[in-house]
Formats: structure tokens, sequence, C-alpha cells
């Protein structure tokens, strides 16, 4: 199967080549950040390296086959993506040790992060097979560098998982870190993002949203997440998300609230109720009234104490 565009070809099976053209040395495992829309933004060297290498592993062969080809660049284009990961590193590795390079991106930004690439870096480490990086495009850093939030330390939470206990759990972790946190979110899930911040006890929390980065629809949006919420209930979400929340320490600096309760510390305060003979409801409306902490949440909280109690 391949795909074929002013010169870009894009292969299901690899070129090797023949005995006789094995190379001696090692070859070299490129990552290369392209555009996140911007065509502009990609760096000569980047350009450079993606006509060098034998060729190029792509997140997404089509997409990879439009840059190439508006680069000016006929190389040869290796499907690896998630899915097929596991199977694609064997040859890779394979192609490496024999003195072939290999260039891999991503669909945008940077390869590796939230993206496929991970594997095949950590098995060329293993085999002291060169890695070098050519830099460039990046959603999260270019969202944390705009957001006008505390940039000097921050931590980057990928995707937020889709749906159930993993999801709520992080959330309540994102709740309590002390740092700026960024994270990416898929736009049919934006309003129920707000939704589970404000349940988390946020809703004065400022927040970014950093849409279609680079793209001509570029906007930062900039609310508190009770704003966010209220938002989303009137604007269709389109596009591309990376979210930047305000942590935790930045919030009590600006608001001298030092309220924030951790999940132990409510859990005593739950059980100090239900000893006293309170129903998890009661001991729920209790402690939200004293430490302002979601009900929702408290009576979660106040089930799992009852059933271990």
């Amino acid at each position: 199967m391949s795909f074929e565009g002013n010169n870009v070809m894009v292969e299901e099976i690899i070129y090797r080549g023949t005995d006789d053209e094995q190379r001696e040395e090692i070859g070299t495992l490129f990552l290369v950040a392209t555009p996140l829309g911007n065509r502009e933004d990609i760096s000569p060297r980047a350009v450079k390296i993606l006509g060098q290498v034998d060729y190029v592993a792509a997140e997404d062969t089509r997409t990879a086959a439009m840059l190439l080809s508006e680069l000016g660049i006929g190389n040869r284009l290796i499907s690896y993506y998630e899915q097929n990961q596991r199977e694609r590193h064997e040859t890779f590795l394979r192609d490496l040790l024999a003195g072939r390079s290999i260039a891999v991106i991503s669909e945008a930004g940077m390869p590796c992060i939230s993206d496929p690439g991970e594997g095949i870096v950590r098995l060329a480490v293993q085999h002291g097979i060169p890695i070098t990086v050519i830099p460039g495009p990046s959603a999260f850093v270019s969202a944390v560098a705009a957001s006008g939030l505390d940039t000097r330390r921050f931590v980057y939470e990928g995707f937020i998982p889709a749906r159930g206990s993993e999801r709520r759990k992080l959330i309540e972790k994102i709740a309590l870190e002390r740092r700026t946190v960024v994270f990416y979110e898929a736009p049919h899930r934006i309003e129920k993002l707000f939704r589970d911040l404000l349940e988390a006890d946020l809703s004065e929390r400022y927040v970014v949203v950093a849409r279609e980065l680079t793209k001509r629809y570029e906007e930062f949006l900039r609310f508190t997440v009770a704003e966010a919420v209220a938002y989303y209930e009137t604007v269709t979400p389109r596009g591309e998300f990376t979210i930047v929340l305000e942590g935790a320490e930045e919030y009590e600096t600006r608001t001298g609230d030092t309220g924030v309760r951790s999940d132990d510390e409510l859990v005593a305060l739950l059980r100090t109720c239900l000893d006293k003979g309170m129903t998890t409801r009661e001991a729920a409306a209790h402690v939200a009234a004293e430490t302002g902490a979601s009900k929702n949440k408290l009576y979660r909280l106040a089930l799992s104490v009852k059933e271990t109690h």
C-alpha cells in the first residue's frame, strides 16, 4: 500500500538495501520537531535532516507527506503510530544498527511528548545508538509561555484520562498540585473538564485555554474555572486545546486563601463525624460547611470511610 504525491512516497515495506550497501557505522536516530500549524515554524536544520536521513518514521503519513512535499523533500515515509509502534521497533533497531539513520516526527510538534517515539528512544539508549534532537514547536511549552501564569515551576500531564476513577483521581491530584499544571484535552470533553475542575473546588482558580496554536484561529482565553464553565455552556468547542491551570501555590499567594485540604485531612474530619453517629450525607454536609470542599467529593470520601469503618 502506498501514497504518492510530489515525489513523496509512503511505504509499508521498508527499503533496507543489499548486502554490499551495508554501512560500517551505527546510524543516528533523529527526533525532529514539526510545525503545529504554521509551516514557517520549521527550522532549516529540520528541513536538512528530513531530506538526508534514510527514511522518516511518521505518526500520520498523509500529514507528513503534505509537509515534505511543501518543503520539496522526496524522502520515504514509514507509518509509526501507537498501534504499530512495537512491531516497528524491531525494524528500526535493525536498520539503525546497520548504519541507517531515521528521523521520527509526530503529527505536529515534538515527537515522544504524548506521541510515539519514547519506545525507540529507549531501545536506542540501550544499544548505544546516537540520538539527536532537532528542537522546535511544542504546544504545551508555547501555552505555558503565553499563559501569564507562573512559569518557574510547572508540571505537564499530557492527556487527561477520558473517564472513570482514573480521571477522577488525577483531577483530585491536580487540585492539590502546588505548581502550574498544563495538559491537553479533546474539544468534546472541554465542558466536562471544567465541570470536573469546578467539582474539585477550583472555581476561582485561573485557567488559560490555548486553542489552535500557531494556526489561523489561534486564541488564548483567560478565565476562572467558574467562568470557563459558563462560557462553554453557550460556545461549542472546536479545534485543538491546551489547558494551563493556576497551581495551588500561586492561587494562595494571589488570594490569601490557604484553606485547601488534602484528602487525608478531609477523611480524618469525616471519620470524626461518622464516629459521632452522623450519616454519610450528614458528615459530608458538615465537613463541606467547615472546609468549603465539594459536597459530592466529600460524600464519595465518606462512603469509602464507611466501607472500611
